[in-house]
């Protein structure tokens, strides 16, 4: 009868881990699921607060073209290109988890373009126009940044250097989209306030946001991602991608960031054999470095450009 009971008490127990590994794989993934948005409130996590209004108004008043590709699972993707007279380099520019590029990049896009930098401003799988039911955290979506680079080289017939510029999710893209037959015109990485993989990160968010232990959900939430959304988060490691890196990479974190925690840019930055530089903001909560020191970001960003043309 003992045995009966703890059997039973098991399998209760199991079910409700694996409901709670559900949810989180749903609120997670999939682009639907509207759910995170009230943790984020719950917790005071406004990402709005990145939006500098006029920027934003500046750049739907500008000479955009809209472009677009097909992913190699098929999918229609969406982006931006905002060409500027006489540029030095390409910038393409990949936008965060659950992020909008005029958002996202709002308090630097008037500064690039006055740089002599043409801006190509992609939406991610599963954001905004572009095709997906499930965003990947890297996964699929790094094959896409691959892809945007060629078209970059090849349909908009740009001949400058290419720079990568990711925030947040959009920086882990990026990251490991540079083992992944990379072309040799990317001639580095801004990589601002990103994780070193979605299991790292869901493993933070259960212990400190769902009060759940990480083991065994994240496995479950692991099972469903290959179910349902046919990736697996090993895929989504930037530390194992970056172990053979050689392209240059500076990194971008703010010291106050409660999301994406420092630690996951100071292995990023530990594993990475290539060029490269980190640069702390204090006082920046995350994807607000830029807004916070202004100064700071653009210094080292021309530095960057100059030093790896």
């Amino acid at each position: 009868m003992v045995f009966i009971i703890l059997f039973c008490l098991l399998i209760t127990f199991l079910i409700v881990l694996i409901a709670i590994a559900f949810k989180i794989f749903k609120s997670s993934c999939d682009r639907s699921d509207k759910s995170i948005f009230k943790i984020f409130k719950k917790r005071g996590i406004n990402f709005e607060n990145r939006i500098v209004q006029p920027n934003i108004e500046w750049l739907k008043e500008q000479d955009i073209k809209d472009v677009y590709i097909k992913s190699r699972d098929g999918l229609r993707l969406h982006g931006v290109f905002l060409s500027t007279p006489n540029a030095y380099r390409t910038i393409i520019c990949v936008h965060g988890y659950r992020g909008r590029y005029d958002m996202d990049f709002s308090a630097i896009i008037k500064y690039l373009n006055a740089n002599h930098s043409n801006i190509l401003l992609i939406e991610q799988r599963g954001h905004g126009e572009s095709e997906g039911k499930y965003i990947t955290y890297g996964a699929k979506e790094k094959y896409d940044v691959v892809d945007w680079v060629n078209y970059t080289m090849n349909k908009l017939d740009d001949r400058n250097p290419i720079y990568l510029y990711g925030i947040s999710m959009g920086c882990s893209t990026c990251l490991l989209s540079l083992n992944c037959d990379m072309p040799g015109r990317v001639r580095g990485v801004i990589a601002d306030c990103g994780y070193t993989s979605m299991k790292d990160e869901l493993t933070y968010v259960a212990n400190k946001w769902y009060n759940v232990p990480a083991f065994p959900i994240v496995n479950f939430i692991n099972l469903f991602c290959n179910l349902f959304a046919n990736f697996d988060m090993k895929d989504t490691d930037t530390t194992k991608a970056l172990k053979e890196n050689i392209t240059p990479i500076i990194f971008i974190h703010g010291e106050e960031d409660s999301f994406v925690i420092p630690e996951n840019a100071r292995q990023n930055y530990a594993k990475t054999c290539g060029p490269k530089e980190m640069v702390w903001v204090k006082g920046a909560e995350h994807g607000e470095s830029v807004i916070v020191n202004p100064e700071l970001y653009h210094n080292r960003l021309e530095y960057f450009f100059d030093t790896y043309k």
